[in-house]
């Protein structure tokens, strides 16, 4: 099964809308996080909507997108009954904004101690102006395969050891899940994808330390 969930900012941006029956979390009612205040895995805790401008990210590249968002929030009036200013609404990014500058956003609407709706698409750390260099840290060796696509039984095409700058080519960057794992396209030293890992995973790429 294959997943496109970041994309350059020039491509088709594909975001998930989730309509399906309500999500429940280990949560108290009227927190998501819980009395533990632990994230998820690959994900930061989840934070009110009055926090997003402090959270140094950017989101929203496409008409897509942002059409997409605002399918959410009627969804969540309607199956809510509230107004969107009663509503509260919380988000959340995954780990991979801070690390390599490119990552999801997953907003939510609580009601009743739980999320009846969530939308995720591509988020971006805004604080930065351009990512074009991100350094190879393979947490299950001291290289990673380059392949022609992005999947495991692609043809390799070369290899990128720890300590490698790779340029992934665009700001966003590209990235397909795969099975369970998550794909970066990259145009240098050589051209391909390379695995980073699962979303939940430490991944295996960061941000290059700027001068």
């Amino acid at each position: 099964m294959k997943k496109i969930f970041y994309i350059g900012i020039t491509s088709i941006l594909v975001s998930t809308l989730l309509l399906s029956l309500p999500i429940s979390v280990n949560a108290n009612t009227s927190n998501p996080n819980g009395s533990s205040r632990k994230p998820q895995p690959g994900w930061t805790l989840w934070r009110p909507k009055a926090e997003m401008k402090k959270a140094d990210f950017s989101a929203g590249f496409s008409n897509m997108e942002l059409g997409g968002y605002l399918d959410f929030e009627n969804a969540c009036a309607t199956t809510s009954g509230l107004p969107q200013e009663k509503i509260a609404y919380w988000f959340r990014l995954s780990n991979s904004v801070k690390r390599m500058g490119t990552g999801q956003v997953e907003y939510g609407c609580w009601v009743g101690g739980r999320f009846v709706h969530t939308f995720s698409s591509t988020a971006i750390k805004a604080s930065l102006r351009d990512v074009d260099c991100l350094l190879v840290n393979s947490r299950s060796g001291n290289s990673l395969a380059v392949r022609s696509e992005p999947r495991e039984n692609s043809r390799q095409v070369g290899v990128v050891t720890n300590s490698t700058k790779v340029n992934p080519g665009s700001f966003p960057a590209s990235v397909i899940q795969t099975d369970g794992n998550n794909w970066v396209a990259i145009t240098s030293p050589l051209e391909g994808w390379i695995s980073d890992g699962s979303p939940t995973s430490e991944g295996n790429l960061t941000l290059c330390r700027r001068k």
